[in-house]
């Protein structure tokens, strides 16, 4: 009795065993971050200045102080490779107004049974303004050009997974502020 006990206990112990080894693993892509393969800029100026204006706040619901490259350092580093000033007069100007990114709580109102009853919520705005002055310091042209782009995810995930998510979100909200970029500055600075 005790050896058919154990016997049935230790099949069952296997049956669960191969029943998880059979779960398909979690694959994980990285984002590349590739600035080269954004609109690239030539601007008749002597040099391409970026100031961040905005106050980085480091409590909740804004998460950008947790990440590795937060969304002002990876703007930066777009503008640093895709702006390049070709002339001998004036300043070309970038002003950083906004590069957060938040994480909230929400409800998750299409559940189902057996799902998950509140999600994360991210949100990523992108605003910057773009200046061109002359060597006297008078304005030429301007254009402000605005981003936001969201994305939820589930609360209980990996930390890998989380970082996919926040990291696809920044790379897809590059997209979009490379994007009209360009047609912001064909529209309002297309002589220079």
């Amino acid at each position: 009795s005790y050896g058919i006990i154990m016997k049935k206990l230790i099949i069952t112990l296997l049956f669960f065993l191969t029943l998880n080894a059979c779960q398909p693993i979690e694959k994980v892509n990285n984002i590349v971050f590739d600035n080269s393969q954004f609109a690239r800029f030539n601007i008749l100026s002597t040099s391409v200045e970026i100031k961040e204006i905005f106050e980085k706040k480091i409590s909740n619901p804004y998460i950008g102080y947790t990440l590795k490259i937060n969304p002002s350092e990876r703007i930066i580093n777009w503008i640093n490779d895709n702006f390049k000033p070709i002339g001998n007069e004036n300043i070309f100007n970038v002003n950083i107004l906004d590069a957060s990114i938040t994480q909230i709580q929400i409800e998750n109102k299409e559940a189902k049974n057996f799902e998950e009853k509140n999600n994360y919520k991210y949100e990523l705005n992108y605003l910057l303004e773009f200046s061109l002055y002359d060597d006297y310091g008078n304005l030429i042209a301007s254009t402000l050009v605005e981003t936001s782009r969201s994305t939820t995810s589930g609360i209980y995930i990996s930390i890998q997974e989380k970082e996919n998510i926040i990291d696809d979100l920044i790379y897809n909200s590059l997209v979009d502020i490379s994007n009209e970029t360009n047609k912001l500055l064909i529209n309002y600075m297309a002589n220079y």
